[in-house]
């Protein structure tokens, strides 16, 4: 479950409603325990399945029709239907979106029951009294007689004539009220004043019926002359009022408001949940108009629905409006009003109740699903979109706007912890955005507060503030209230996401957590960005890490067989250039107390308006002149800002480098100049890209020398090929003569000097074969040198080659159980004799991913090591002539030259190398040496 979903089902257990969610192919997607409870199903199985197969019963329905429209317009619903499988009538409020629908509803069984009932009752009052005959009748107060009119006497079912005295006309009235007529008429007689009352009598039939008794005395000279009066048969409104009375008792046992007004508008009754509700008592409500609580403005509105749903014989209108309480206060409510007859037109009844938490929970649900809308799709942004200031605009427009607030902001934290940049926002005034700053670390700063804290901070009024002061960029905005927290984690973060407004406020813990969302989504995207950021570098490094080194093998390989200096310096130029992680390389060389350029590639001209001279300050020299005096790689790993590259950071500019290095081409305490190597990537030449360039320099060294060793063999070697001619043209052929001419003289000679001639010829054909040997001898003496053989671990340096090829090759593998310590004839040049053998392995491997296995077998005299690899391995024809020199091509440094080299290396050593196929179908390259 997703922590978005989680919150959700946790707000909807706070929903009193039941509720469920469908999305756009009519699907439940959500429902709380209420709905399972209400709909008597099982919450977590009808997740996923559709909802008119779950209720075949609402098909072709009011449910399937409202909810279909409610999504067809992308309008609200709201009506009240009957479900005959649950035997129950639900009140629905549907609230549809582009992607699905949000249905609220209610079991509200009981009370339409209790409608209906009061419906009925209703219909009582809808015979609302009709007027009887009236009688009349009028008393001489001097005679006590009392004369009746010819209709009352049939309203008191008694037979024509005379009536009788006042006295036998009272006894008409039941016991329990004669008294209270007797008294209405002697008051009125003595004060003059009319009396209106009621009481009861009983017919001749014995039906007990109610009389309405007025009277009005005729006055003349301040005396009473007569008084006339009328009786009325009230009966069925007083029948009416006590059923008026009842329904007055059943309404004040509902919680909710009941009232019901006249044709006029004016409330007839009201109960005591009415009044409460209303903040007015009842006698206040009583005979005013219904428009007390809504306005003027409504009343045709009202009436106008009350009218619709007499006229389409629909039995209630539910209407929502705000009232206006007795306090002035407003209070939204929702009232269901139904219609009934009156002698004067059509009244209305009507149910109301205070809606202001369901709506407040509609709009906290509401507000909840936005905000999590807006931080889910900040969320996508920040996986998908690159640009951090984009997305933190957008993020401080959307949280500006859901919280209406007068600003929101992103302050960037320096790398110091100094100050804080207003990086983005919306809301402040035009310019500031990108170059106003805060304090990070003031004692009394709110910046420095919440960097200091893991909670959001809230602020409700800041000019009452006492835990720190507003910043002059709030005060200036005139702000009292807002949220900051920090963006990252709390003991590394990146910066604060702040909001703000110009008015004293309080915030929910809902808007605190959507903040702390935010800037959560802000810190993630960062986080990723500088990991994404170090990966890149990584990538880069290891890029760059493996040019150097392929460039180191490649160059070591084909710059021995170049004859001067200038190739060589132009071969390792261009390489350097042509690879992907150096922008270019030049080479440079002391000539009259200063570095000038001997060979360059990727750039022309670098040096053409610059000068490096080695005797200037110490503090003034560049990093080639350091390097040059030194005989130490000299590195710059950001030339914008390094004090030392000063005045070269406008010619960094120009030429598009960030880092450089200057490597000294030095051997044996011998300097033969610098390289100079630059990139574009920050922070580049760590120290393992240091090594391999330090190595390179070292192999340019050696070759300089070798190619000034090679002159002077030259020479040696043609001296000796000058003497050897000699030897051969002059004192040979003289020897050959003389020898020819032995040879004649044999047999011709006198007995006595045999001998001497015979000794000639030996000594001549000593001298012959003495100059012979004289002439091998030189054609080897060139390239015979001096070594100092000594023990060496061969299982150290193949643990440290090995390493070292994993790292220049990361796409290949290298398969080295751990080799043996053991001792071997040889000397420094045993790790290069290795390194070319596994750069080898992986160089002519045209598989995407190269493996390559170290073996070592050891016997009593020997030490083998086993290089295999599952390329395409050497045909056995050409197996043989791998090692022979005149088999390589010395200008191309992919040739095989290193396998020559390593089998002199061998050689050298008094030991072998062989070549075989591997058991992966390959190359296995076999090197033997002698234990030490």
């Amino acid at each position: 479950m997703s922590e978005v979903t989680a919150d959700a089902e946790e707000i909807l257990k706070r929903i009193d409603d039941a509720f469920f969610a469908l999305d756009d192919e009519w699907r439940f997607t959500l429902l709380n325990q209420q709905a399972a409870e209400v709909l008597e199903v099982d919450q977590d199985a009808v997740v996923g399945e559709v909802v008119w197969d779950e209720f075949e019963a609402a098909v072709d329905s009011t449910f399937q029709r409202e909810y279909e429209r409610a999504m067809a317009e992308q309008d609200p619903v709201s009506f009240q239907e009957y479900y005959p499988p649950l035997e129950a009538w639900f009140e629905v409020n549907a609230y549809p979106s582009e992607t699905g629908l949000s249905v609220y509803f209610r079991d509200v069984t009981e009370r339409v029951e209790r409608e209906a009932e009061l419906e009925r009752l209703q219909d009582l009052l809808e015979s609302a009294e009709q007027v009887a005959g009236l009688g009349g009748w009028e008393i001489d107060p001097e005679t006590n007689e009392v004369f009746w009119t010819d209709h009352l006497f049939d309203l008191l079912e008694v037979e024509e004539g005379e009536a009788p005295p006042l006295e036998e006309g009272l006894e008409i009235y039941l016991d329990e009220d004669r008294q209270l007529v007797e008294d209405a008429v002697a008051e009125a007689l003595e004060s003059g004043e009319p009396f209106d009352v009621e009481a009861r009598f009983e017919t001749s039939s014995g039906e007990v019926r109610w009389l309405r008794i007025r009277g009005t005395p005729q006055n003349e000279g301040g005396e009473v002359e007569t008084l006339l009066g009328s009786i009325q048969d009230v009966t069925e409104r007083k029948e009416r009022e006590q059923q008026l009375q009842q329904y007055q008792r059943i309404v004040e046992t509902v919680d909710d408001g009941i009232y019901a007004v006249d044709d006029d508008g004016e409330f007839l009754l009201v109960n005591d949940a009415f009044c409460a509700l209303t903040g007015f008592d009842r006698e206040a409500l009583l005979g005013s108009p219904a428009s007390l609580l809504y306005g003027d403005d409504r009343k045709e509105e009202v009436r106008r629905l009350v009218d619709e749903a007499a006229s389409d014989g629909r039995s209630a209108a539910t209407i929502e409006l705000e009232i206006t309480r007795a306090d002035g206060e407003t209070v939204p409510v929702e009232t269901r009003l139904e219609p009934f007859s009156t002698e004067e037109g059509v009244g209305r009844c009507g149910v109301v109740r205070d809606i202001s938490e369901r709506i407040e929970r509609e709009a906290e649900l509401h507000d909840r699903i936005e905000q999590q809308e807006i931080v889910a799709a900040l969320g996508q942004r920040g996986l998908e979109d690159r640009d951090l200031d984009a997305l933190m605009a957008d993020a401080s427009r959307l949280v500006a706007a859901t919280l209406d607030v007068d600003y929101c902001k992103v302050l960037d934290l320096d790398a110091d912890r100094e100050e804080l940049l207003l990086r983005q926002g919306v809301g402040w005034n035009e310019g500031i955005v990108g170059s106003a700053t805060v304090s990070a670390n003031a004692e009394d700063s709110q910046a420095a507060y919440t960097l200091s804290v893991d909670e959001p901070v809230v602020v409700e009024d800041l000019s009452t503030e006492t835990r720190f002061s507003g910043p002059a960029l709030l005060t200036s905005h005139d702000v009292r209230s807002g949220i900051s927290t920090i963006i990252g984690p709390s003991d590394d973060p990146w910066g604060i996401l702040g909001v703000h407004d110009t008015t004293a406020q309080g915030f929910s813990e809902r808007d605190v957590a959507f903040v702390q969302s935010v800037a959560n989504v802000l810190g993630t995207a960062i986080s990723r960005r500088r990991d994404e950021a170090q990966l890149r570098d990584s990538n880069e490094r290891l890029a760059a890490l493996n040019d150097i080194n392929t460039v180191v093998h490649s160059l070591s390989e084909s710059v021995f067989g170049l004859s001067t200096k200038s190739d060589i310096r132009e071969r390792i130029c261009t390489r350097l250039a042509d690879s992907d992680s150096y922008e270019f390389a030049w080479i440079g060389d002391e000539e009259n107390g200063e570095v000038v350029v001997t060979a360059e590639a990727g750039v022309e001209g670098y040096l053409a308006d610059l000068t490096l001279p080695l005797d200037g300050p110490p503090d003034e020299r560049g990093p080639t002149a350091q390097a040059h005096l030194t005989d130490d790689v000299q590195v710059v790993q950001n030339v914008q800002g390094d004090p030392q590259y000063e005045q070269w950071q406008a010619h960094a500019r120009e030429h598009g480098y960030s880092a450089s290095a200057s490597v000294p081409i030095v051997a044996n305490g011998e300097q033969f100049g610098t390289l100079n190597v630059y990139s574009s990537r920050p922070s580049a030449f760590d120290e393992e890209e240091r090594d391999a360039l330090e190595r390179l320099g070292s192999v340019l060294a050696y070759a300089f020398a070798s190619v000034e060793r090679d002159r002077e063999l030259q020479r040696e070697r043609n001296r000796l090929e000058f003497m050897n001619r000699l030897l051969r043209h002059n004192l040979l052929n003289s020897l050959n003569v003389v020898s020819g001419n032995l040879n004649l003289l044999e047999g011709r000679v006198d007995y006595e000097v045999s001998d001497q001639l015979e000794t000639a010829t030996e000594r001549t054909r000593d001298m012959i074969e003495f100059v012979e040997t004289v002439r091998d001898v030189t054609r080897v003496i060139g390239s015979n040198s001096e070594q100092e053989l000594h023990p060496v671990d061969i299982g150290a340096v193949l643990e440290e080659r090995v390493e070292r090829a994993r790292q220049s090759y990361p796409g290949a593998e290298f398969n080295a159980p751990d080799p043996p310590a053991v001792d071997v004839v040889a000397d420094d040049l045993l790790g290069e004799a290795i390194d070319n053998i596994l750069a080898n392995a992986v160089q002519h491997n045209d598989t995407e991913s190269p493996t390559v296995r170290v073996d070592v077998t050891t016997t009593g005299e020997e030490v083998t090591v086993s290089v295999a690899d599952d390329g395409p391995g050497i045909p056995d024809e050409e197996k043989r002539g791998v090692f022979d020199r005149e088999a390589t091509n010395l200008e191309d440094p992919d040739s095989g030259f290193g396998l020559y080299l390593v089998s002199e290396i061998i050689d050298s050593y008094g030991g072998s190398i062989e070549v075989a196929d591997s058991d992966a179908g390959g190359a296995r390259f076999d090197l033997t040496f002698e234990r030490a």
